[in-house]
Parts: structure tokens; C-alpha cells; sequence
């Protein structure tokens, strides 16, 4: 994708004739009016930068995202495709940088296995080494892992803690929050109110790592 050739730019007119040939069922058609629009998804790729994806992996983003205009596009409105795409480029794009965001999260279980409940995968599961894994993937998984440590090396010390016996940790068994509230001298529902304040305090050293 990176080895973007340039194409010839379709007039309104031109597009307007392929677009009825395209709403025929005429895949050659459609596809004339997708590279006619690729400049503009390099162009609004360009946009989306150092926020986790690689740069062929924005422009696959948002080919599918002009791709999904295409197959939606009605000429008879009097809109060109170029402003009609734009939307769902910039959606689809959005959307992949929010879901690698979420993946970085889902590492540690920000959205699930942070729980006063405990349900869920714990950090241990999410620390454990990964079977199967290719070699670019378990670089990214170490690439995760180190984060995550330097995310919760970032805590306070109380609050450290407390995540680290909750979910068993560096070695430590897993302990409820009655266990941990018994050995700090404190109530559980006080070491709950805390571990969420730690849960926030994550999410705020992990964006830091990732900017």
C-alpha cells in the first residue's frame, strides 16, 4: 500500500458514468472510482500518525472505509464521492486507532478484569507468557508487557501494593480484598476504593508511555 502509484483523478462527469455502472454491478467501474480516491486516503491517513498503526496499516483503514463510501454512494444526490467519502475514511480510521488503543488496554483487562469483583481474567493471565505466538507478535507482547510494568512501576506505593497482592503478582499469591484489608488494617471496601484509584492511575501512565 505504501507504493502508491498515482491515477488518474476522475472529472464530475466521469464519475457520475462510472457510478451508474458501478451501481449496475460493474466491479470495474467501482474499482475506477476507488483508485480515483486513493490520493485522498493517503492524504487523511497522513492525519493519523504516530497513534499506534503503521502507515500501510492506516491506508488499509481507510481504503476499506472509501471502499464502504462506494458501495454506498448515490450519484443521483449531487455530491461528489470525494465529499461523501470522507466520512466513513476518517471513520474507519478512527475506529482502528481506537481499537488498537483498546487492545493496548485490554493487555491488563482495563475494561473487564479491573473490577472490584475480580471477575474475569487477572494480571496474571494477561503477564503469563503467550504460547503460539509469532515472532512479531510476541515482540508486541513484550513491547505491551514492559509498558504494563512501567504503568504500574508509576503508582503509588500504596496502591501498587494493593494491585500487586490482589492479583498475585512478582511472585505473590493472589489475595482478596478481605486478606489484603486484614494484613494494611484496613476495611475491604477501603482497599477496593483504592485498587479503582490505582485502575485510573494506570490509564494515565499507559497514555503517557503511548504518547
Amino acid at each position: 500500500m505504501s507504493n502508491f502509484q498515482p491515477v488518474k483523478i476522475l472529472s464530475a462527469q466521469e464519475e457520475v458514468e462510472y457510478a451508474k455502472l458501478a451501481a449496475a454491478g460493474d466491479n470495474g467501474a467501482k474499482e475506477k472510482l476507488i483508485l480515483s480516491n486513493m490520493p485522498f486516503v493517503h492524504y487523511c491517513a497522513k492525519s493519523y500518525r504516530g497513534k499506534g498503526l503503521s502507515y500501510d496499516d492506516l491506508i488499509l483503514e481507510g481504503a476499506i472505509g472509501l471502499i464502504e463510501a462506494v458501495n454506498r454512494f448515490d450519484y443521483t444526490k449531487g455530491v461528489r464521492l470525494l465529499t461523501y467519502s470522507k466520512f466513513w475514511i476518517i471513520r474507519y480510521l478512527q475506529n482502528a486507532v481506537n481499537k488498537r488503543r483498546s487492545e493496548n488496554y485490554r493487555l491488563i483487562s482495563l475494561d473487564a478484569t479491573f473490577d472490584s469483583d475480580g471477575d474475569g481474567a487477572t494480571f496474571g493471565d494477561n503477564l503469563a507468557d503467550t504460547q503460539n505466538l509469532s515472532v512479531e507478535e510476541e515482540c508486541e507482547n513484550n513491547i505491551k508487557k514492559e509498558r504494563l510494568w512501567s504503568a504500574i512501576d508509576g503508582l503509588k506505593p500504596n496502591e501498587r501494593e494493593i494491585v500487586v497482592l490482589h492479583y498475585g503478582l512478582q511472585n505473590q499469591e493472589e489475595h482478596s480484598f478481605s486478606e489484603i484489608g486484614a494484613i494494611k488494617g484496613k476495611s475491604r471496601a477501603r482497599m477496593q476504593q483504592i485498587e479503582q484509584k490505582a485502575f485510573s492511575h494506570l490509564r494515565e501512565n499507559l497514555e503517557l508511555l503511548a504518547s
